[in-house]
Formats: C-alpha cells, sequence, structure tokens
C-alpha cells in the first residue's frame, strides 16, 4: 500500500515536472523571440550603419582628393601668379627702357633736325657768293702786258684768297673805244689771259677757281672823249667772290686783328 502511494505520488510529481517543462518552453519561447527578434534588427541596422559609414569612408576619402588636386591646383596657379607678376614687371622695365630709348631717340632725331637745318643753311650759304673784293688793274694803250704797279696789285689780291678753300677770281679784260671792236674784243682776252696768267703761275692760284672774259669797249666806267677817261677805261676788273659764310668768319677774323 505503501509502495502504492508512493509509486502514486512519483507519478504524480512526475506529471508535475513534464507540465512545468512544458510551461517553461512556451514561457522562454514567448521571452525570447521578442529579444532574438530585436537582436536581429539590430544586427540589420549596424549592417546598415556600416554600409553608410563605409559610403559616409569613401566619400571622405574622395573629398579628401579633391582638396589634395584642389590645393595642388591652387600651388600651381600660385606660381604661374607669382611668373606672371615677375613677367610683367620684366615687361614694366622693358617698358621704361624703351620709353627711355624713345626720349633718346626724339631727343637724337631733334637734334639730328636742328643740325639738318643748321647744315641745309650752311650750305645755301655756302652756295651763296659775295664780293670779297674788287681791284681795278689799268693798262697802256694797245699793250696788255703787266706793270710793276698791276704786279703789285694782283699780289694783294693773291694774298687775299691765301688759306681760303672755296673762292672764285673773276677776271674780265676792258679797252677804250679806240679801234675795231673785233680788235677790242681780242686785246681785252689778251689783258685778261695775262692777269690769269701772273695769278696761276707766280701765285698757284687754281685754274678752277678762275674765270675770265674778254669784253672789248663794253662797260665804259668813265668818258672815253678825255684821256683819263680812256686810261680808266683800258683795264682788267679782277672781283674775289666768296660764299657767304666764308666771307662772314673772314670779316670776324679781321675784327680780332685789330
Amino acid at each position: 500500500m505503501k509502495m502504492k502511494s508512493t509509486m502514486i505520488m512519483a507519478s504524480a510529481l512526475a506529471l508535475s515536472l513534464v507540465g512545468t517543462g512544458c510551461a517553461t518552453k512556451k514561457y522562454v519561447a514567448k521571452t525570447i523571440a521578442p529579444v532574438e527578434q530585436r537582436v536581429t534588427g539590430t544586427e540589420g541596422k549596424n549592417t546598415e550603419q556600416d554600409k553608410q559609414i563605409t559610403g559616409h569612408t569613401q566619400q571622405i576619402e574622395e573629398t579628401e582628393r579633391d582638396l589634395s588636386r584642389t590645393k595642388e591646383k591652387l600651388t600651381d596657379t600660385d606660381a604661374k601668379a607669382v611668373a606672371a607678376g615677375q613677367a610683367a614687371q620684366k615687361a614694366d622695365e622693358k617698358a621704361d627702357g624703351a620709353w627711355k630709348t624713345a626720349d633718346g631717340a626724339r631727343s637724337l632725331a631733334e637734334k639730328g633736325i636742328d643740325r639738318s637745318n643748321q647744315l641745309e643753311r650752311t650750305m645755301e650759304s655756302m652756295n651763296k657768293f659775295q664780293m670779297l673784293k674788287s681791284e681795278a688793274v689799268l693798262f697802256k694803250v694797245n699793250k696788255w702786258t703787266l706793270n710793276d704797279d698791276a704786279k703789285a696789285q694782283l699780289d694783294e689780291i693773291a694774298k687775299s684768297v691765301n688759306g681760303m678753300d672755296r673762292y672764285v677770281i673773276e677776271i674780265q679784260g676792258f679797252t677804250d673805244k679806240t679801234g675795231s671792236p673785233a680788235y677790242n674784243e681780242t686785246l681785252s682776252e689778251q689783258r685778261a689771259q695775262e692777269v690769269a696768267r701772273y695769278l696761276a703761275n707766280e701765285h698757284k692760284i687754281p685754274l678752277r677757281n678762275i674765270t675770265m672774259l674778254g669784253s672789248g669797249y663794253a662797260l665804259p666806267v668813265a668818258d672815253d672823249k678825255t684821256r683819263e677817261g680812256r686810261k680808266m677805261n683800258r683795264r682788267v676788273e679782277v672781283r674775289i667772290w666768296v660764299p657767304e659764310t666764308s666771307a662772314a668768319g673772314k670779316a670776324v677774323a679781321s675784327k680780332g686783328d685789330q
């Protein structure tokens, strides 16, 4: 009896334990399942966050690369700007040099114009002659030879052109009215030639500086009806022509000698 009671109690206990075990599993299932779902959700969220973090990391890396390239570009731009500034400075220096050169050229051009004008005026003066001296050498009737007085006059004329480079000596012979026109022309030419020969041979006057003409009884200077008038008409006029500048210089030199 006692054993039967024990078995009944054991069976009841076992049933009780079995019932209790089923109840525990259900509780555990109800308790654990939501936690597992939350954990699974959390893991999913973490995975998504990891993906987002990875994406952000890539974006940050790309941004850093962009910043690095931008920095390189800025550095290159700065270098180009510095080079451009140096080039501009050199250009300014060259421009200043060019202006100075231009100013110098203008100054030289102005001086050249002044010198050109001065040279032109000098050339005009050199081409304009004025008479420096005039002498009348007299001759006897029907004679063309030179006497001592005539030679002395020609000596003074030669001294007047001594040291001069440009001058012209005009020699023009004349006669009185006595004789035929043809004879008088020949006689006047002989008188002019005699004067030119004396200046060339005795004083080495270049022939290129001498001009001669026999004019006969063309330009009387006195009344040919008188003896004194005929004497004055039997003459050779010797005129010295020099450029205006030479005449001015000679005049200044003459004043200085005084």
